[in-house]
C-alpha cells in the first residue's frame, strides 16, 4: 500500500539517495504553492474583524464579550504571524534545495566530463 502524499510531493523531481537506497521526491513549485497559501491564510487571519455594537441582552455583558474578543484578537495575531514565519521559512528552504540541487548537479557534471573524455 502506497503512503498518502502531501500537495508537496510529486513524481516530477526525483533523487536517490545512494547510501540509504530512498527516492526522494519534491515538488518544488508545489513546495512554493503551498507557502504561498499559508502566507494568505495568514493575511486572512489578520483580517478577523471585531463585531460592532452593543450585545444581546442576554449575554452576560458587553464588557465580558468585549474581554473575550480581545483575547481571541491577541490569539488570532499570534497565530498569524507563526503561519507567516512558517510560510517564509519554508519558501525560504525550498529556494535552498533548489540551489544545492543546481550546485550538486554541476559537482556530478564535473567529475564525470574527465570520464567522458578518456
Amino acid at each position: 500500500m502506497t503512503a498518502p502524499r502531501g500537495d508537496w510531493l510529486t513524481r516530477d523531481v526525483c533523487a536517490t539517495l545512494r547510501p540509504v537506497q530512498q527516492m526522494l521526491c519534491v515538488d518544488t513549485v508545489g513546495v512554493q504553492a503551498m507557502a504561498t497559501r499559508w502566507g494568505a491564510s495568514a493575511g486572512d487571519l489578520n483580517e478577523t474583524a471585531v463585531p460592532t455594537g452593543l450585545g444581546l441582552s442576554c449575554q452576560s455583558s458587553a464588557a465580558a464579550v468585549d474581554a473575550a474578543h480581545v483575547d481571541v484578537a491577541a490569539f488570532t495575531a499570534g497565530l498569524a504571524t507563526r503561519v507567516a514565519e512558517r510560510a517564509t521559512g519554508v519558501a525560504q528552504a525550498d529556494t535552498s534545495y533548489l540551489a544545492q540541487e543546481a550546485a550538486s548537479t554541476a559537482a556530478v557534471a564535473a567529475v564525470l566530463r574527465p570520464m567522458a573524455s578518456e
